[in-house]
């Protein structure tokens, strides 16, 4: 058996995992400026070059934004991370059927925990969005439609108060309704929506588990069949 040497890790990594670790532990935020390069050196035992280089691949990955001013936080890391997964997903050209599983995974999970943190905010937002849809249909705005769609399953994830499946729904949720965006919603879709997400909403406000999650997977192998309908009279119309 061949064993291959280590690779040697540079002094510029070490300062950008620990900048890294500072990002996520929520020592620094995004606004923040961070210590100069002097102060770097110093709390990291290493040299001003270490430094730099470190600082330089951060700004290149789009944390940070070096000025005059000095060195600032640009983005949440979360937001990085959420990002790179999602591009994973369509460079590995995961089929939608692949995405909609996972979907329907997080999805429940993410439900049954809001139910039992959901907050009296997250239930008056999610309120709102509600009622957003609903305008949205009577006006036969598709796009608004999604919008509220989507800021309705989003708020179920920062309700969950679960950053790791709130992090990994967001890397995919884009994706899915990208798709439903491109075929768009005929009214009874949307009406029928509309439905289950009050049932969704009301099981949230009792604090129902099981019935949040039932009407979760309701709604979601509704808009996965619906949807794929939808798929295939595109198709048909466009002759393929």
């Amino acid at each position: 058996m061949k064993i291959e040497p280590l690779e040697k890790k540079s002094l510029s990594d070490d300062v950008v995992a620990k900048i890294k670790s500072m990002i996520v532990s929520g020592e620094l935020k995004e606004g923040d400026r961070i210590p100069s390069e002097r102060e770097l050196c110093e709390q990291f035992g290493v040299s001003r070059a270490s430094v730099r280089e470190g600082l330089k691949i951060l700004s290149l990955q789009g944390l940070l934004n070096r000025t005059n001013a000095g060195t600032v936080i640009t983005t949440n890391f979360s937001s990085i991370l959420e990002e790179t997964l999602a591009l994973k997903i369509l460079l590995d050209d995961c089929s939608y059927e692949d995405v909609t599983e996972a979907r329907m995974f997080l999805e429940k999970a993410m439900v049954r925990l809001a139910a039992k943190r959901i907050t009296n905010s997250d239930i008056s937002i999610m309120s709102q969005q509600l009622e957003l849809m609903v305008k949205a249909e009577e006006e036969d705005n598709n796009d608004e439609y999604v919008l509220a769609d989507i800021a309705f399953h989003q708020q179920i994830a920062k309700a969950s108060n679960s950053r790791v499946l709130a992090s990994l729904y967001n890397s995919i949720i884009t994706l899915v309704f990208r798709t439903q965006k491109s075929v768009g919603y005929d009214k009874p879709v949307m009406k029928e929506s509309i439905n289950f997400h009050g049932k969704i909403l009301e099981a949230l406000k009792q604090h129902n588990e099981e019935r949040a999650e039932q009407e979760m997977q309701l709604h979601l192998l509704d808009v996965q069949e619906r949807l794929n309908h939808l798929v295939k009279t595109e198709i048909t119309k466009a002759g393929v």
